[in-house]
């Protein structure tokens, strides 16, 4: 064998020993993921693996060669459960947030007219809330990313934007209650704003956190469950106010009374949201902005070990996954939209509902809606989040056909109405949670502050024009329900058709990454010469002589 055979050789044995060496790498950290997530492809176990643990930065050997506690959880378990200190402050906050937000609706109008201002002026102060919340969506999203990037503590920047979000709740509650002891309307509509940038900005960083603390197979999962005490809030906010509409009292000189005790509400609820997040939040569960380019580095080499090696520089992104989610959420918040606007005057004066009749309605939804939220919950686990996100479309389809009238019978039936109605109530937040949980999967395993924020904000968008369009198409057509609920309802049934048509793109993000890296790789090959074409004499000549 000649010197340069015996060159070719050895450089030949290094590569299969190099290769050889990454492919037992890559087994032992496969045996890893499957022990700690339950499987390698992130899909659904019945027990959920260790989806209730995702951001800790244990790493355990295998469940099968460890011994488990008295409660039958193996330590990486118990570890994982005891990471989820997050859970309580969120519950809390999230709770208080929508009682907030519910006392509201029902004294605002009358609060408005204590103030002495025109009926005229609530469209004015519903959409200032509702562009507060865009905008604190957006800005509020920018600026976790950026501080948990930036700040060097672990946990800094998660725990700086809940606080600067329930700090900017206490001073709108201050104002609201301001507003109606110095009878100024400008107060009001400041102060809703300002509540606005509140809980759009909660949200934002909600959902970024949840989905760098839970594992991708359980985000659909949590998100029901905070849907659930955020819905409980919803129920409770209009009971606490009925028991605070009987207050007559002053504090500090001031006057406390029917109109203004959702403030005074409002104000004790902030603060108790801001003591708490100060002393109990920690924020040290998203570690996504302290990865390296290292760990880029490490990323890249593993998808190149499963795909082939790519010399691409930059990870793809999945815009399709992307617009789908933003497009089905947006639809999902423009029915209700409709729906929290127009039902009550609609109900009044189609049927004639009195108060009680209307308070019982949205009893009733609000009950409705607590049970989809626990079903949600549950039906994860078994069910695929597609599969369920087709059925909620499907579901506000139905429903919003059923609340149109026939032409030849103008006033729809009580029956239809109530059906109708209900449909929408369910569809809503089966919607909205399953559409969370896809979308951070589709986002992958990266700061997803900034894209939350961006998708809250689409979702406020229908609520600030639709205090002053969902009437006009009403009151445009004499009170018939066939143009509004046609727009709804062709909005539903053209999501439906693109969303069964490009389900394929609403996938974790690893899944789509590998996706891609086939096809460059594909690409590449074809536009790559002939192995023949670099072929020298001198090397054929070698091959000869061996």
């Amino acid at each position: 064998m000649t010197p340069q055979s015996a060159n070719i050789s050895g450089k030949a044995n290094e590569t299969s020993s190099l290769l050889s060496s990454r492919k037992s790498s890559m087994a032992d950290a496969l045996a890893n993921v499957e022990d700690g997530y339950g499987s390698p492809d992130g899909k659904k176990n019945k027990d959920g693996g260790r989806g209730d643990g995702y951001a800790t930065s244990d790493t355990g050997s295998s469940s099968t060669n460890v011994a488990s506690n008295d409660d039958g959880e193996s330590p990486e378990e118990e570890r994982a459960n005891k990471r989820h200190t997050w859970l309580l402050p969120f519950f809390v906050n999230i709770f208080l947030a929508c009682a907030s937000f519910s006392i509201v609706m029902p004294t605002l109008t009358p609060y408005i007219l204590d103030i002495g201002a025109p009926l005229a002026f609530l469209p004015w102060v519903v959409s200032s809330y509702s562009v507060g919340e865009m905008l604190g969506s957006v800005l509020i999203g920018y600026y976790y990313e950026y501080a948990t990037k930036t700040f060097e503590t672990v946990g800094r920047g998660p725990r700086s934007s809940m606080m600067l979000c329930t700090f900017l709740g206490v001073i709108g509650s201050c104002l609201y209650s301001a507003a109606g002891w110095s009878n100024n309307k400008a107060c009001l509509l400041i102060a809703r704003f300002i509540q606005g940038l509140w809980t759009g900005g909660q949200q934002a960083v909600e959902q970024a956190y949840l989905s760098a603390a839970v594992h991708p197979s359980k985000r659909t999962e949590y998100t029901a469950t905070l849907s659930t005490c955020a819905v409980l809030g919803f129920v409770m906010g209009p009971t606490i106010g009925a028991l605070l509409s009987q207050t007559d009292t002053t504090i500090f000189g001031l006057p406390v009374n029917a109109a203004n005790s959702a403030g005074i509400f409002m104000v004790v609820g902030t603060s108790i949201m801001f003591i708490q997040t100060t002393l109990f939040f920690d924020g040290k569960d998203d570690i996504s902005g302290r990865s390296t380019d290292n760990d880029k580095e490490g990323n890249d080499e593993n998808n190149n070990a499963d795909s082939g090696e790519s010399g691409r520089k930059e990870r793809p992104f999945n815009y399709h996954g992307v617009a789908m989610c933003m497009v089905i959420f947006y639809v999902h918040y423009y029915s209700f939209a409709v729906q929290e606007t127009i039902t009550t005057p609609m109900v009044m004066i189609l049927y004639r509902w009195d108060a009680l009749k209307i308070n019982l309605l949205f009893t009733g939804a609000g009950i409705a809606s607590i049970i989809t939220a626990f079903s949600v919950r549950y039906l994860t686990r078994y069910v695929e989040d597609t599969t369920i996100l087709i059925a909620s479309i499907s579901i506000g389809f139905i429903g919003s056909i059923l609340l149109i009238d026939i032409p030849f019978n103008p006033t729809l039936p009580v029956w239809r109405f109530l059906l109708g109605f209900g449909l929408i109530t369910v569809a809503f937040p089966i919607g909205r949670n399953v559409v969370l949980g896809i979308f951070g999967n589709v986002l992958g395993e990266v700061n997803q502050g900034r894209w939350m924020g961006i998708i809250f904000a689409i979702s406020a968008f229908p609520r600030v024009l639709g205090p002053f369009v969902s009437l006009e198409l009403l009151t445009s057509v004499d009170w018939q329900t066939w143009l509004e609920f046609g727009i709804t309802s062709a909005l539903f049934g053209t999501t439906l058709l693109v969303t069964w048509r490009g389900i394929g793109g609403l996938i974790p993000y690893a899944d789509f990454e590998k996706e891609q890296n086939k096809r460059y790789n594909r690409l590449v090959s074809c536009h790559s010469p002939s192995p023949m074409l670099g072929r020298s004499p001198a090397s054929t000549r070698q091959n000869g002589e061996q």
